[in-house]
């Protein structure tokens, strides 16, 4: 006799982020389910994991690609189109949802409304938010004197079965904003590729690495990740230290402009974006990764990524103390404190003359990726919060 497969529906409310969708092909095989993703028609996709625009090709996935438009046109708000939302779910009939959307955010409002009177299939969301300080206020000055977007938040979020934090500032943000203690929250961090999924050559560095030592920074060219920063550290080193920086971003010609300094010429290089492949081969090449982010008004770091991907292909990190990435650093690097162009200078020294210390951090950081940050690793986790059987 045939027996049905259990179905299971992961949600992205931005974009695709290919670690994820490994975690749902990973997830689909080791329960028998089967897989499907939802995703926005609007959503933008990077061209670090998507060159030219390029997306899933359905023909080399498992998993069952779909996408609905957005709803008032901001999908993170509003969430989907909802008729052509009820119409999917009733097609697809899920047993188990997990929602890669913030809890607080339109689209995980809009299934759990969906399913508000029913405790089938369960549904787990997601944090990552970690600088919003107080709860939404349930009473108003003004009428009807009350929040709706609080009742909202009442009604609703008790219908969660669980929500994955990517670092602990974004669990204690949850239960700040008011996620009922019944709603388990643990802490998964975030999944990320690693050397296995490397292309076979990174970049042409324009100095032999005999006599240098390596700088890199990867990431958005914004004034949050702190590229300044790095910078003004690099001057100050000797000529012997080396920068090379790959991304892109709105401080890009900015950017080109500060490598034209005297203090930087011939020792700073920029690589421009690179596809993630070339972006794993090339870690090996450097001597440290340093991503030190400034929090902002509007946003803090919340993982960082990048330095676990660095972890997984043996490269010690420097990371400022913003949002998470104390946490995300943990024994596989050093902290400095966020701004302080001085303190990474120093800090960057001392790796640099701390032989012993830096193979401890690559150690440490290989550890990390292979008990954490691996999306074998990830998987087991969302299966557990989502207890599949």
């Amino acid at each position: 006799m045939k027996i049905d497969k259990k179905k299971f529906l992961f949600c992205s409310d931005i974009a695709l982020y290919p670690p994820l969708l490994r975690v749902a092909e990973i997830i689909a095989h080791e329960f028998g389910l089967e897989a499907h993703v939802l995703t926005p028609e609007e959503s933008s996709f990077s061209p670090v994991y998507f060159p030219a625009g390029l997306r899933v090709d359905n023909n080399a996935t498992s998993l069952k690609i779909h996408s609905l438009p957005g709803r008032k046109g901001d999908v993170v708000r509003f969430g989907f189109e909802g008729a052509l939302l009820k119409r999917l779910l009733a097609e697809i009939k899920p047993d188990y949802i997990w929602l890669f959307a913030e809890f607080f955010e339109g689209i995980t409002s809009q299934f759990l409304w969906h399913y508000r009177f029913r405790r089938s299939p369960r549904i787990i969301s997601y944090v990552a938010g970690n600088h919003i300080k107080k709860r939404t206020p349930f009473f108003s000055s003004r009428p009807p004197f009350f929040s709706r977007t609080r009742f909202k938040q009442i009604l609703l979020w008790p219908r969660l079965d669980g929500v994955a934090a990517c670092a602990t500032k974004a669990m204690e943000c949850a239960r700040r904003l008011g996620l009922p203690e019944n709603v388990p929250v643990s802490v998964n961090y975030l999944p990320v590729f690693g050397p296995d999924d490397a292309a076979e050559e990174g970049i042409s560095l324009p100095w032999s690495r005999d006599d240098s030592f390596i700088i890199g920074f990867a990431g958005l060219l914004s004034e949050q990740k702190g590229w300044k920063v790095l910078l003004e550290a690099v001057e100050r080193l000797p000529y012997s230290f080396k920068v090379v920086l790959a991304g892109d971003g709105e401080q890009r010609s900015e950017l080109e402009a500060w490598l034209k300094r005297p203090n930087l010429q011939g020792r700073a290089f920029y690589a421009g974006l690179l596809p993630k492949r070339q972006l794993l081969a090339t870690f090996p090449l450097l001597d440290v990764l340093v991503l030190p982010s400034i929090t902002t008004s509007y946003s803090v770091e919340q993982f960082g990524a990048v330095l676990a991907e660095a972890m997984a292909c043996g490269v010690p990190v420097i990371g400022s103390d913003s949002g998470a990435i104390p946490e995300t650093v943990g024994q596989a690097g050093l902290i400095f404190p966020e701004g302080d162009s001085d303190a990474l200078t120093k800090a960057i020294v001392h790796l640099s003359n701390d032989e012993e210390g830096r193979w401890q951090a690559i150690a440490n950081g290989l550890e990390n990726f292979r008990n954490i940050y691996c999306c074998e690793i990830y998987s087991r986790s969302i299966a557990d919060l989502l207890k599949i059987e």
